[in-house]
């Protein structure tokens, strides 16, 4: 791969960390619309959720694990224990005590939100820390449905029940799934070596009809997509030149997909899950190309600013103003589709603003509690 390359490579990850970033913003975001049941049939504001946070945002973490896949064994010129030890020794700081904080801090949070929760509706508030203690502190580090006291699960293609669920600080199980994922890179590292793309189709085909060992935290997304990134930094490969080969068809099956995908959200949920699944690595191929070729001529450019405070937005947006920020926005009375679709995009990018300057603060004047926070990230 020529320097030029890996430069606009390198600047096209850069460049779409913040994206992905704001599209989970936006998943999350539309959890709050509580009363809505989502159809297609439902208006302009729903379809367009269906269309966003269904169909077009479900990319963004399986992108940041083919991200850190690559980046886990980029540039490795050899592989033995002494070097997976030291990797998962820098690990321990950019990604296991990040985890345990922000989801301690989401713990502190809750009963906090909780109780000017009960304020504003007028309405007692139950003995949370009771709650906590009968079910498990430390279960919450892993899985808050144990939390809330039901077992959050999807059902698969052959009908099989897959656990899912999500620490305390919702968006960390990509990072939960991620350092899990990281106790098996040798293994990884191994069957890529042995069976090359043929491993990474395998689990390609299992992702799509969403079969895999039933452990929560021990995800099939993780490892299909860690293991696609993985590859082409052990094969020594460009992924941005291989996307290149294909991206007239990549772009073609994208745009026809968009279009015909969110129709099957009405005629076979299970139809519409499996073909968003075969979607999102079109999808990463997609942003890959179209992001690199505008980088490459000039027509956009890293905002390296965004693309440091991606994480600390990433673990923060949860547990610090989207709450305050949607209960402001979603309070306002406005009914007709086009503002409600407005409003909710005014609230996205309202909570990644707030996090990113509180990023700004941290960085300017508590840099030391940053570090810890982002796992020395802006040191």
């Amino acid at each position: 791969m020529s320097t030029d390359m890996e430069i606009v490579q390198s600047e096209t990850i850069d460049w779409l960390r913040p994206v992905m970033a704001f599209m989970v913003i936006c998943l999350h975001v539309q959890l709050f619309y509580v009363d809505e049941s989502w159809s297609m049939n439902g208006g302009l504001f729903q379809v367009f959720v269906i269309y966003l946070c269904k169909t077009i945002c479900p990319v963004a973490v399986p992108t940041f694990f083919f991200i850190s896949g690559f980046l886990f064994f980029n540039r490795l010129e050899d592989w033995n224990h002494e070097i997976w030890m030291r990797k998962m020794t820098k690990r321990l700081r950019t990604l296991f005590v990040p985890y345990l904080l922000w989801n301690l801090i989401a713990i502190i949070a809750f009963p906090i939100t909780r109780f000017g929760g009960s304020i504003l509706k007028g309405v007692p508030m139950e003995n949370v820390w009771d709650t906590i203690k009968d079910r498990g502190f430390f279960r919450l580090f892993w899985d808050r449905t144990l939390f809330d006291g039901i077992t959050s699960q999807t059902t698969n293609i052959l009908g099989w029940s897959v656990p899912s669920g999500q620490p305390m600080d919702t968006p960390l199980w990509f990072v939960r799934d991620l350092i899990v994922i990281l106790l098996f890179t040798p293994l990884i590292h191994w069957l890529i070596k042995k069976m090359g793309s043929i491993f990474v189709v395998l689990l390609a085909l299992l992702f799509v009809v969403d079969i895999w060992i039933p452990v929560s935290g021990f995800g099939i997304k993780a490892t299909y997509f860690f293991s696609w990134g993985s590859l082409f930094s052990i094969k020594g490969k460009s992924f941005i030149e291989s996307f290149r080969k294909t991206w007239k068809t990549i772009t073609l099956f994208y745009f026809a997909s968009l279009a015909f995908i969110p129709i099957l959200w009405e005629i076979d949920r299970q139809a519409f899950n499996l073909t968003v699944r075969v979607f999102i690595p079109i999808s990463i191929m997609f942003y890959f190309n179209i992001v690199s070729k505008l980088l490459e001529h000039r027509r956009i450019k890293v905002n390296h600013r965004l693309a440091s405070s991606s994480f600390f937005v990433f673990c923060s947006h949860m547990v610090i103003v989207s709450s305050a920020v949607m209960w402001a926005v979603m309070s306002l009375p406005f009914s007709l589709g086009i503002m409600r679709i407005l409003l909710f995009i005014i609230g996205a990018v309202l909570i990644f603003l707030i996090c990113h300057f509180m990023y700004i603060f941290l960085k300017r004047f508590c840099p030391s509690v940053l570090n810890l926070l982002t796992g020395g990230r802006n040191s």
